[in-house]
């Protein structure tokens, strides 16, 4: 977080410090917003050109920053905002076909029943179905049981209230219950 608040002082100078900042800034988050960008399907290319679109964002508007949530939440934000203005553009006329709605159905349905490999094999399994079939929650998820997000920190990223927030967190938690339902085999042993 501190070497995130440097990197954006950075940028606030301008001239060769805002260069080094946003340096600073694309060896830590580039690399992520493509992951993140790719889970959503987004062509590699494409994706690319979305992260950049982020880093832009950042610069021109790195002075209007407050500090009312994190930084990194801040600039999850910022890419969440490009993916969701990436979707409109993209938007066909006939939104959906059949093997779309195929796709969806099966995304839906109940995740894989492998109990092999142990409890922690059965968790990275369970925790990767999750992510594939949602993958919005389970970011934010890993934001804030790694990470340390807070409530504020989340409900910037989804424009959404506190309670609201809480309220999304815990049908996130619910989901992926389902999908560590099979690993409780190991805890009765």
């Amino acid at each position: 977080m501190a070497d995130d608040q440097n990197a954006l002082d950075k940028i606030r100078q301008g001239g060769q410090a805002r260069t080094e900042g946003v340096s600073q800034l694309y060896r830590s988050y580039a690399r992520r917003f493509l992951s993140y960008f790719m889970k959503h399907r987004v062509p590699r290319e494409q994706a690319e050109d979305l992260a950049q679109d982020v880093f832009v964002s950042i610069v021109r508007h790195a002075e209007s920053f407050r500090g009312e949530t994190r930084i990194d939440a801040w600039m999850w934000a910022i890419a969440r905002n490009a993916l969701m203005d990436h979707f409109r553009r993209a938007r066909p006329e006939d939104p959906f076909e059949e093997d779309d709605l195929v796709r969806i159905a099966e995304a839906q349905a109940d995740p894989p029943r492998d109990v092999s490999g142990g409890l922690e094999d059965c968790v990275r399994k369970a925790y990767a179905a999750f992510a594939e079939s949602h993958v919005d929650r389970a970011e934010i998820l890993a934001r804030v049981a790694f990470e340390g997000w807070s409530i504020e920190d989340v409900a910037a990223v989804l424009k959404r209230t506190p309670g609201a927030t809480r309220e999304y967190l815990s049908q996130c938690r619910k989901k992926l219950k389902a999908f560590l339902e099979p690993c409780r085999d190991y805890l009765a042993g």
